[in-house]
């Protein structure tokens, strides 16, 4: 695994506090380190491809690092609450009623609430990125940039 990329799933995993001594109710991490870099692939491939298209990104290349974090964490815990609603099971035996893997409403909880923040910031960060390029000229022209150059021609021309 890159080094950028390796550091940035530590990062999530800090995030998550998804360490093995934290982890009480299940023997080591949750998510292994494959399964997060999916995420951030994942992640930046949602970034790069969605409208307005203002440059591919990679994880070192990313200029806005906790969008980019949140949005990994996201789809993390979109992948755990699928697991856990596959795996879900209720049972009782004399009485006593025991859930096994039935974290997914909660999970879901988690995943609406950080999505709505991440989805807002994207969207508003994406827009004021695309407004800049194009008035730097970097990305689709804007009709304000054509006219912005034929005033500056016009002074210079009938100064």
């Amino acid at each position: 695994m890159r080094q950028d990329l390796a550091a940035f799933v530590a990062e999530v995993r800090m995030y998550l506090r998804d360490y093995p001594e934290l982890n009480r109710l299940i023997d080591g991490e949750e998510t292994s380190d494959r399964m997060i870099a999916w995420a951030v692939i994942d992640t930046l491939d949602d970034i790069n491809n969605r409208p307005p298209f203002v440059g591919s990104f990679t994880v070192s290349t990313f200029p806005y690092r906790s969008l980019l974090l949140r949005g990994t964490v996201i789809t993390v815990l979109e992948s755990v609450g699928i697991l856990q609603t596959r795996n879900q099971l209720q049972y009782s035996d004399g009485g006593i009623s025991v859930g096994a893997s039935d974290k997914a409403p909660m999970l879901m909880q988690w995943v609406q609430m950080l999505s709505t923040s991440y989805e807002q910031k994207l969207d508003k960060w994406k827009i004021s990125r695309n407004i800049t390029e194009a008035f730097n000229g970097e990305s689709v022209m804007s009709d304000y940039y054509f006219l912005g150059g034929y005033y500056d021609v016009f002074d210079r021309v009938y100064r």
